[in-house]
């Protein structure tokens, strides 16, 4: 790890040395090191006589207190600012140890002689156990190997320090990873990913630096000779910094009435006949230039829009590419709210096609974020003191117009979080990533949004509508309440939706708004997709605990007019069941070498996956498996680990900056990972996995088009290799009820912009989906034809599954009329099952 420091550390020719001095917040060195003590001076025979310790240079030295060291206040470390303390003690004579934030590797290393030990030891080196230590208030550039000597030395006076280290090693300990996976330092966090602020002059000078893949609330100064090897991000920082200084200049110019008034207005719709110049990550789509356009012409004319098109046609590019197009017009600055999990592909995407924007992610703890709102979020006042007027006001320069950023990406919790920092802001576009979140106009996130004030608004969704009309209704209203403004006049008018003239009105109403393009019109080229449902058996012990359940909810189920809620708490045990018996509470076994034995066997599913598995990783495949539930998750890991096999997982509990780690360790050129483990919902969104070419969907969403984008992840812009979808259903069981329900719901999609008028499940529904295949799972279990019914798979259905050359005309060309591919790819696989 020392050579990754030193290698990214471009240190100056000062010594660093850490210092400590009285006013540290630590209690029990404000008792042991009173202001006020007064101590009896050491004289060192080694101090150098009114001249630095560390480097021999002369002139504003710090004079320790208790001993005749002297140093230079910048050759410490880390360098003393002013105001300089009034008392202070060097680090020999208080240990420097307890200014340390986090202890971060431990290893044997050889020890590095003094100068002034040199003649005595010689340049023999000896290994002795070395901490790698990050200071407080100190980046990761700083980092240093301090041997344990020093420790033992510093654990009379500091006894927390002892605690630290023992803590240290606990968590060591308790490291799952393998030993190639734990990284100490990660490049990234001694890399700079943007610069803040500058501050001094020369040698002093300094800037705010911000590093990959951490938080803003560790930024720090740093020296512009530490960091003098990132030229680019500090010419970077200077470029915005003049860009605003020529405003201002001009502002100054034009006087204050051109200043105030001064607005950038919308210019005759210019249309694009090829993919612009100013977009420097390549060539735009034939079909993305034209979402260019129709993104361009909706802002001259002012019509709020959707961009519905297909998952995985480069929605996020389309968008960039817009936002790029009103930046060479300087109109600015935009919001960008999307989910969290998608904030740092925004922020790539940003950086390949569009660099020269300031492009600002505002997410983080409060403390993070109250570092942006300083400052990333608008330039300086104190550069306007000189605007003033006689009466004593300044010249009108609105926060607006001092804004910094150019597009500011953050998510929707932000949104409802801090609207008093993000709502007085006058946005320009606003862009709503996975738009049918607003389909409610009773949640936080619409009304929130609707507060917000902007001269254009465009949604992003690959499914405008998942449910009913209603949902469309909402989606428009959001953009244009004025033409949309009555819910119960659009119900009135739209009733009876079958009808081919009311559908051919609706199409009149919704064309200048809404934008959809499907895969199979515009990416020819896109390798073909197919999805399978696997019908499985369940287990002996998952068939005991389906019949525990219905048996022990007989009363719930029997009593008509029963409370709702319970009905869906027995949905939702039979579902858990349906995966895997473990899900259950009190199933699973506390012996380790029982857990191992039944994790397989007592899983319908699992046996079935397991088989798929091997012969997947013997075949070079990569996969990808979706779960609705956390606890299923869990158990495929302890099934991965059990196999050795490596993987990545992410799920609501992963915050979004390692998110976005695992998915490019997974998408990385040559990667050891087999297979990704998803939540459906966090993992299915805007995400872009299409380095794998195998998709399992071990439990099924409730709403279809949840599935339809984790589906989405694989078979997108980017894939070159055929893709299997793989849907687990467990035969004659509540879940096979709510896939012929889901499928019958779908039949009817492709009316408006292909989605049905439908309601939600009822109770019937609900007590339809439970009785169902309750029959056959109490019948005599030596019913012959009970028997026959049953499926198996063997090594050779097993082969023919997964066989990629039998992918058909029929599987790569669907029907014109299907508006999402969904039900072509529905097959119930039939051919390769062998039946007992």
């Amino acid at each position: 790890m020392s050579s990754l420091v030193e290698r990214l550390r471009v240190r100056t020719d000062r010594r660093p040395i850490y210092s400590l001095f009285d006013d540290s917040d630590d209690e029990v060195d404000k008792k042991s090191q009173p202001s006020q003590e007064i101590f009896e001076k050491t004289i060192r025979p080694d101090a150098k006589d009114e001249s630095c310790q560390a480097c021999g240079g002369e002139g504003d030295l710090l004079y320790c207190e208790s001993c005749n060291y002297a140093y230079h206040p910048k050759c410490l470390l880390p360098p003393l600012k002013a105001p300089l303390p009034s008392s202070w003690r060097c680090p020999e004579c208080v240990s420097p140890l307890n200014d340390i934030d986090k202890i971060l590797d431990c290893e044997m290393r050889p020890t590095v002689a003094d100068d002034s030990d040199a003649s005595k030891t010689g340049s023999k080196q000896v290994f002795v156990k070395q901490y790698l230590v990050k200071w407080k208030g100190l980046s990761y550039l700083h980092c240093i190997w301090v041997p344990e000597k020093e420790f033992l030395k510093a654990y009379k006076l500091h006894p927390r320090l002892k605690t630290k280290v023992n803590n240290f090693h606990r968590q060591m300990s308790s490291v799952t990873n393998s030993e190639e996976d734990y990284v100490a330092i990660r490049s990234e966090w001694t890399t700079v990913d943007r610069i803040l602020a500058c501050r001094g002059e020369g040698e002093e000078k300094e800037y705010l630096v911000k590093w990959k893949e951490l938080p803003y609330d560790e930024c720090y100064w740093e020296f512009e000779s530490d960091i003098s090897s990132f030229q680019l991000e500090i010419e970077r920082y200077h470029r915005v910094q003049s860009r605003y200084d020529k405003v201002s200049s001009s502002k100054q110019k034009s006087g204050p009435t051109e200043s105030t008034e001064s607005k950038p207005k919308p210019r005759e719709f210019q249309q694009y006949e090829s993919s612009p110049e100013f977009l420097s990550g390549g060539s735009l789509h034939p079909y993305q230039l034209e979402g260019l356009n129709f993104l361009r012409f909706a802002w001259s004319k002012q019509t709020h829009v959707i961009l519905a098109d297909e998952m995985g046609l480069g929605k996020t590019i389309q968008s960039i590419a817009f936002l790029a197009s009103l930046f060479e017009e300087d109109i600015s600055p935009h919001l960008v709210v999307a989910p969290l999990s998608t904030l740092r592909n925004w922020e790539r995407e940003f950086a390949t096609w569009a660099p020269q924007m300031n492009v600002v992610m505002y997410v983080g703890s409060a403390q993070a974020r109250a570092v942006i709102r300083e400052y990333e979020f608008f330039f300086p006042k104190n550069s306007l003191k000189h605007k003033k007027k006689k009466s004593g006001q300044t010249v009108g320069e609105s926060k607006k117009e001092l804004t910094k950023f150019d597009v500011l990406l953050t998510s929707y919790e932000m949104i409802n979080l801090d609207s008093a920092s993000l709502k007085p802001i006058k946005w320009e576009c606003m862009i709503v990533d996975e738009g049918h979140r607003l389909k409610n106009k009773d949640s936080k996130l619409f009304s929130s949004l609707k507060q917000y004030s902007s001269r254009h608004r465009t949604l992003l969704t690959g499914t405008p509508l998942q449910n009913n009309l209603d949902e469309l209704f909402m989606l428009m209203h959001f953009l244009d309440a004025g033409k949309f403004g009555s819910l119960e006049e659009f119900q009135q008018e739209f009733e009876d939706i079958s009808q081919e003239e009311q559908i051919s009105r609706l199409h009149k109403m919704l064309a200048p708004h809404l934008l959809r393009r499907v895969k199979k019109d515009v990416m020819k080229e896109l390798p073909p997709k197919k999805e399978l449902i696997l019908r499985v058996e369940l287990s002996s012990k998952q068939k005991e605990y389906y019949k525990a359940i219905l048996t022990r909810n007989f009363q719930i189920l029997t009593r008509k007019g029963g409370a709702q809620i319970s009905l869906i708490n027995v949905v939702m045990e039979l579902r858990k069941l349906c995966c895997h018996p473990f899900m259950l509470e009190g199933v699973e076994p506390e012996d380790n070498n029982e857990f191992t034995k039944q994790l397989l066997e007592s899983s319908g599913k699992l046996q079935l996956l397991d088989k798929m598995m091997v012969k997947l990783k013997d075949q070079g495949h990569r996969v990808l498996i979706y779960s609705q539930f956390q606890h299923m998750l869990n158990l495929l890991e302890d099934y991965c680990n059990y196999k050795k096999w490596q993987y990545e997982r992410i799920d609501g509990k992963v915050p979004g900056a390692e998110r976005q780690i695992r998915i490019d360790r997974f998408n990385a050129k040559n990667s050891s990972r087999f297979c990704f483990l998803l939540s459906t919902r966090a993992g299915g969104l805007g995400i872009n996995l299409a380095t794998a070419d195998t998709v399992i969907i071990y439990d099924s969403d409730w709403n279809p088009h949840a599935d339809l984008q984790a589906m989405a992840r694989a078979h997108r812009l980017g894939q070159t290799n055929k893709v299997m979808i793989f849907r687990l259903i467990t035969r004659g069981t509540i879940e096979e009820r709510m896939m012929q329900m889901t499928k019958k719901k779908m039949i009817l999609e492709h009316l408006v912009v292909g989605r049905l008028k439908a309601q939600n499940i009822n109770q019937e529904e609900l007590d339809d989906i439970i009785r169902y295949g309750s029959k056959e799972l109490f019948a005599d279990e030596n019913d012959e034809a009970g028997k026959l019914r049953q499926i198996h798979y063997d090594d050779a259905a097993i082969d023919r599954l997964l066989n990629r050359e039998q992918f058909g005309d029929e599987d790569a060309v669907l029907d014109d009329e299907e508006e999402d591919s969904f039900l072509k790819a529905f097959k119930v696989y039939i051919s390769s099952i062998t039946l007992l």
